[in-house]
């Protein structure tokens, strides 16, 4: 059969047409053109027969067409397609388990703003197969968010938190490991020295911490690293105590170096410290049994020889209950103030013969009552050694620094105030080169003035109550610790 020009141009102009449909466009027109041409001219007219035989050439198209294409859908992120999919489900399920793998470790489902569309389609199966889109390429294409948290101190970020639960419970958490109430220890407040705040926010996942790390890395503090050029005569020791750091903390933020490592002017090197995020500042009281040392009589006795000595009675301590307010930041007191003092059982003095001197003693005018002079401070303190730290301890189960060296030279009848501070602040200052055995040396530490004390043994040597984690020891003057934190000396 010839076709006529016209229905030549007509199937032309049709197939140019549709070559570009999709397959539901395609059955559309094709309907559309069978049951218009059925309703309007008769089987045998040219016109059906020419009409026919488009519907031919057209379906043969289209099953050339189905046969050689698969169905799927195109993804499009922000107007822009970037992979196929074999169904728009498919396309919603693979952005969904995205959304959720992001926020699974926090108990959340990203989210995000991008417009995601989709577009279904007809393409060649090894078209499909080099578009098909997994889930690393979504991934790298689609911006998501958390809803979360952000806790600041002073305007500073601290931690991104999954929830106003977590971040109040962090701060919680962080107050608790500091300030730890009991019978004896009364707080009457908490706080935190910085102003905080808790704010809802959008958080890259890689900024949210889950609660746990968030409080190590509270507790652990905030690193900084500055660069220091070193000076002219500058030595680990003097650059430690300019920067108000330990010489072991120099050397740490500079590996491979050591306190024998020569400085050369010019030289740059690291300084690494660590200050806390927030600080919990705590006051209350704290009540707690207080020995009171005997003093030590002594009688001359001409039926000893010379020199002999006689214990007449042992002595033995009293005891009194001592309560004292403080103010502490993180655990660590910053003033501490005896409030009340009860007397539960009084002392009873050692009493001690002692023969004849060779030659007449003259005692010094600065010895207090029964004192047995520095060598009996200084055999009493070392006696103590081992003994635990307690915080706020007086007694022979445990001392703080300022329990310590007020109990020992309460032994020799001197009386001391409670704190390092008010210690610090009476006796008579001696210089570092005139240290004598008995003479209590102060240390500026966890804070500014005199926070730590100890006494001085001789040989450049004291003993004191270190710390929670050390028991009553002897430490060096020299040690880059304390030689850099040395602050002066007292006499009494």
């Amino acid at each position: 059969m010839h076709l006529s020009p016209v229905i030549l141009r007509l199937k032309g102009s049709i197939h140019t047409r549709i070559k570009h449909f999709n397959w539901t466009q395609k059955k559309t027109l094709l309907k559309r053109f069978f049951n218009s041409t059925l309703q309007k001219v008769s089987w045998k007219s040219p016109r059906v027969i020419g009409g026919l035989s488009i519907v031919v050439i057209l379906t043969g198209g289209l099953t050339y067409y189905l046969s050689t294409t698969t169905a799927a859908a195109a993804v499009m992120i922000n107007g822009q397609q970037i992979g196929l999919v074999k169904n728009v489900d498919a396309g919603k399920n693979l952005v969904e388990t995205i959304l959720k793998q992001q926020g699974e470790p926090f108990g959340v489902v990203a989210k995000t703003h991008d417009q995601i569309t989709y577009e279904t389609l007809r393409v060649n199966p090894a078209v499909y197969f080099e578009s098909s889109l997994n889930e690393e390429t979504l991934e790298a294409k689609l911006g998501f968010y958390l809803e979360g948290y952000r806790l600041e101190a002073d305007g500073s970020v601290v931690a991104y938190l999954p929830s106003k639960e977590d971040s109040d419970k962090l701060l919680e958490e962080y107050e608790d490991y500091y300030v730890k109430p009991s019978e004896e220890n009364k707080v009457t407040s908490v706080s935190f020295a910085e102003q905080v705040s808790v704010e809802a926010t959008e958080v890259q996942p890689d900024q949210m911490k889950p609660l746990e790390q968030a409080f190590k890395e509270l507790i652990d503090g905030k690193v900084t690293t500055k660069d220091y050029t070193v000076q002219p005569n500058d030595s680990w020791w003097l650059i430690a105590r300019k920067n108000d750091m330990l010489t072991d903390e120099v050397l740490a933020g500079n590996p491979g170096t050591s306190k024998d490592t020569k400085l050369q002017p010019g030289q740059i090197i690291k300084l690494v410290s660590t200050t806390p995020y927030l600080t919990v500042v705590s006051e209350g009281t704290f009540t707690g049994p207080e020995a009171i040392p005997y003093d030590v009589e002594t009688k001359k006795d001409n039926s000893l020889k010379v020199g002999q000595t006689k214990v007449i009675e042992q002595g033995s301590n009293g005891s009194k209950t001592v309560t004292y307010s403080y103010v502490q930041k993180n655990g660590i007191d910053v003033t501490k103030q005896v409030v009340d003092e009860k007397v539960t059982q009084n002392p009873v003095n050692r009493v001690i013969a002692q023969g004849p001197s060779k030659q007449p003693v003259m005692v010094a005018s600065t010895l207090s009552r029964g004192s047995g002079g520095s060598s009996n401070i200084v055999d009493r303190a070392l006696s103590l050694q081992g003994t635990p730290y307690v915080f706020g301890g007086t007694t022979k189960s445990g001392f703080d620094c300022s329990g310590f060296t007020k109990y020992v030279l309460s032994s020799s009848g001197i009386s001391l105030p409670r704190t390092s501070y008010a210690q610090f602040a009476s006796g008579t200052p001696v210089s570092k080169n005139d240290l004598r055995a008995g003479d209590l040396v102060f240390f500026s530490t966890y804070a500014k003035g005199a926070s730590h004390v100890g006494i001085y043994i001789g040989g450049g040597r004291f003993v004191h109550a270190s710390n929670p984690q050390s028991d009553v020891k002897t430490s060096s003057l020299s040690d880059s610790f304390y030689s850099s934190r040395y602050l002066g000396a007292r006499r009494y």
